[in-house]
């Protein structure tokens, strides 16, 4: 093991499987330079068989909150003393320096592997694998009821872990699943701002498909989703029904809210970034400003190309309609049919609608 620490949560879900397993569980803290801070710490307290390479160290698992978010000190003190009350059991179940392992949770204290051996913290200091198997060949171990006699000599099997779990493991992480969603968000507008399925519908669809995924692993807050999606809702409506601002102001605090209250941190002790949510936060006002507004308007923009183009020009009558005949339109000569009877050379017509070559028109006078 070599680890700065983790997640409570899943710290709790190893430390569980770990007591749960009828077989015994040895922790390796190595190599050399390896350490097991914060949740390793509470990890190597329930092994049966703990083991420290040299040049390690073990401790300082005082909690944190990751991510940038600060923590008020009546929080950090019910976090400490829960951590603390919790290690606690531990110790004293599997017969290690209970006192020490507090202190490694309300002040942080660290030591070397050799001090661990000397305080009772783990069992045995090794030099590195071939030494610790040498050290363990042989051993003793009761564990519920049964007696395990160790035998290491022979070939090891490592077993990695799976290349999916892999990929979740680093897809789990809160600022990550953030990004994915506001990448996910700025696809779909910018491909709801550009209609036809493009770039946008692929890496939006694929973002907010990855952020689903990562965020069946993470707790999040209900409210804090309906917060970002009413957010950015109020500023799409904003575009279409302009509020002098109100709502895109609305819309980024709710967004900005609903961005710090995202993850369950009760249950989570990773929180995104403060400095990732205001920069979300100033860069998605930008792109409605900018970039989905310009695509709205040019989409409200009246077609000035093809038949549809046509629609609303005015043109002179270049032989009498009665219904059908001639107009002289935007220089040159069109068949026409009046919409509105009879019309004498000269008069001052407008299109209405335009069926492949042929011009709907009325007098441009009744308009």
């Amino acid at each position: 093991m070599d680890t700065p620490g983790g997640l409570m949560d899943s710290m709790r879900q190893i430390i569980k499987a770990i007591e749960a397993t009828e077989y015994p569980v040895i922790i390796y803290i190595g190599p050399a330079g390896a350490r097991a801070a914060s949740a390793g710490v509470f990890i190597t307290m329930v092994s049966d068989i703990a083991v420290m390479a040299e040049g390690t160290n073990i401790g300082a698992a005082h909690p944190v909150k990751m991510g940038g978010q600060e923590t008020s000190e009546d929080m950090t003190k019910k976090m400490t003393e829960d951590a603390r009350a919790y290690i606690k059991a531990l110790t004293e179940k599997h017969s290690r320096n209970s006192k020490w392992a507090q202190a490694a949770v309300a002040e942080s204290v660290s030591i070397t592997s050799s001090e661990a051996v000397q305080k009772n913290v783990v069992e045995y200091e090794v030099s590195d694998m071939d030494e610790l198997r040498k050290v363990l060949d042989g051993k003793v171990i009761k564990k519920k009821g049964r007696e395990f006699i160790l035998s290491l000599s022979g070939p090891l099997t490592e077993r990695p872990m799976p290349p999916f779990k892999k990929f979740l493991n680093y897809l789990a992480h809160p600022n990550l699943v953030y990004i994915f969603l506001i990448l996910g968000v700025y696809g779909l507008i910018y491909e709801f701002t550009n209609p036809g399925i493009g770039l946008g519908a692929v890496i939006g669809g694929m973002s907010l498909m990855l952020a689903a995924l990562a965020l069946q692993i993470i707790p999040i807050n209900v409210i804090g989703i309906l917060l970002i999606i009413f957010g950015i809702a109020l500023m799409v409506f904003d575009i279409w029904v302009p509020s002098f601002g109100i709502l895109t102001a609305g819309g980024l605090v709710s967004f900005f809210i609903g961005s710090i209250t995202l993850i369950d941190v009760q249950n989570f002790s990773v929180n995104i970034s403060i400095s990732l949510i205001i920069g979300a936060t100033v860069s998605l006002l930008l792109f409605f400003i900018f970039a989905a507004g310009s695509g709205l308007k040019i989409q409200l923009k009246k077609v000035t190309t093809g038949p549809e183009g046509m629609i609303g020009l005015k043109g002179k009558v270049q032989d009498k309609l009665n219904p059908e005949g001639t107009v002289y339109l935007h220089g040159e000569i069109w068949q026409a049919m009046s919409v509105d009877g009879e019309f004498k050379k000269n008069i001052i017509i407008e299109v209405t609608e335009v069926r492949g070559n042929l011009l709907l028109v009325k007098k441009a006078e009744d308009i």
